[in-house]
Order: structure tokens, then C-alpha cells, then sequence
């Protein structure tokens, strides 16, 4: 009977054991998660600096319908090179002309009594984008594209930006983390804390400028030239910054 008691008790104390080791291990795997939490102040500024864009970048090509691959093909790559022609009279460089599409595909004709499709022809698409760095002449470029390229020109977008944004990014950037230390400061103040030093920063940018294609009317082409306005483009950087609590 004694030795029944002492399994028993031992059996017990191992138990026992057990639990604390469990609670033990639980606490040490609590201090590590804590470890993970996040802490300090963390905070999102922005920064803004508006600007005149100073290029103008356009879609534009061709499309042509034909009987034959041949046919299509060939009327497409005349009109095509009149295009670029035009453009690089126009006063467009070489390196700013750059090929964006060139697409070949049937065209089918439908035929609701028999339920079939044939085909009746092709059409051949190609497109290059070019940037137009005096934006006054914008209009005029494209007004001689359209002259020479006829109902085959195919205006898909303008859009503006800036050639190189890098100044007025870094003065953007500058205000979102003078944002970003004002938000951080108030937020210590209120809850009475110390600002400590900043622990994580990082950023994202963006800006451009965009208005759709305009429509063109033929008939007044000779007498007036295409509006084209740039109006303006903002440059916004983004910080994430954290700061350490003292």
C-alpha cells in the first residue's frame, strides 16, 4: 500500500512538473512574440510640389485595312514611314521616336442566316510613341500627322509630364518627412511620450498629367492647329517613417 502511495505521489510531482515546465515554456514563447510586436510611433507624411510639365509624350500610327496580308501590310508601312517622316520634320528626334505596337490580324465578316464567319480581309496596326519636348508645338505635330497619314492616323493618347523630376522630388521629399516628424511630434506629445530617433523609413512617388486624345475635324484643319494644354502635374513622395519612443 505504501509503495501504491509513493507511485502515486510521484506520479503527482511529475505532473506537476510538467505544468511548470509548460508555463514556463509558455511564458518564454511570450517574450518572444513581444519581441515581434510593433513599436515606437509610426507615421505616413506626404509632400506636394506643384509644377508645368515640360514634355509632351503621344501615342500615334496607323491602321489599315486591306483584301490581302500583302496589300494591308504594304499601304501600313507607307503610311508609317510618312508618319515618322513628318514627325522627325517636325522637329522630333530619332531617339525620341520608339515603336510601342505592331499588330496583324484577320478581319471577319458575319453571316446571321448560315451562322459561319469569313474572313474579308486584314488589318495591319503600328504605333510609336514619341516625346515632344517643346509642348507649344504639340498641336502642330500632330495636326501634320494627321494631314499626311490621313484616315489611317490613329491618335491614342497625350499625356505630359516631367523630363526629369528629380529636383522637385527631393523638394517633395523633404516635405513629407518634415510631415511625417510634425504628425510624430504630436502624437508623442499628446500621449507623454519622449520622441526617440527614427528607426525605418521609406517612400513612394508619383505624378503626371494626362488629357485624353482630341477629336479632330478635317475641314478646319487648314485654318486652326489642334489645342493641346499641358496644364499641370503634381510631384508627391510618400514616407512610412517609424520612430523610436524614448
Amino acid at each position: 500500500m505504501k509503495n501504491g502511495i509513493k507511485i502515486l505521489v510521484s506520479a503527482i510531482l511529475v505532473v506537476a512538473l510538467g505544468i511548470g515546465a509548460i508555463g514556463w515554456a509558455t511564458a518564454q514563447a511570450g517574450e518572444v512574440i513581444n519581441t515581434t510586436q510593433q513599436v515606437g510611433i509610426w507615421v505616413n507624411g506626404s509632400g506636394k510640389v506643384v509644377a508645368t510639365p515640360d514634355v509632351a509624350i503621344i501615342s500615334i500610327g496607323v491602321q489599315v485595312e486591306a483584301v490581302t496580308i500583302n496589300e494591308a501590310n504594304q499601304e501600313a508601312a507607307a503610311a508609317m514611314a510618312a508618319l515618322i517622316n513628318t514627325l522627325k520634320t517636325q522637329g522630333v528626334a530619332d531617339k525620341d521616336i520608339k515603336t510601342q505596337n505592331y499588330n496583324i490580324y484577320p478581319v471577319y465578316d458575319y453571316d446571321k442566316d448560315t451562322g459561319k464567319s469569313s474572313i474579308r480581309g486584314y488589318q495591319v496596326s503600328n504605333t510609336v510613341e514619341a516625346k515632344i519636348r517643346v509642348i507649344a508645338n504639340a498641336g502642330q505635330i500632330v495636326d501634320a500627322a494627321v494631314a499626311v497619314a490621313g484616315d489611317a492616323i490613329r491618335v491614342n493618347s497625350i499625356y505630359f509630364t516631367l523630363d526629369d523630376p528629380t529636383a522637385l522630388e527631393a523638394q517633395a521629399r523633404e516635405l513629407a518627412l518634415l510631415d511625417a516628424k510634425a504628425k510624430a511630434e504630436q502624437i508623442a506629445s499628446v500621449t507623454g511620450v519622449s520622441l526617440g530617433k527614427v528607426s525605418y523609413v521609406s517612400e513612394t512617388t508619383s505624378g503626371t498629367s494626362r488629357i485624353d486624345a482630341p477629336a479632330y475635324d478635317k475641314a478646319g484643319m487648314e485654318s486652326s492647329v489642334t489645342p493641346v494644354l499641358p496644364g499641370e502635374t503634381n510631384v508627391v513622395v510618400i514616407v512610412q517613417v517609424i520612430f523610436n519612443i524614448d
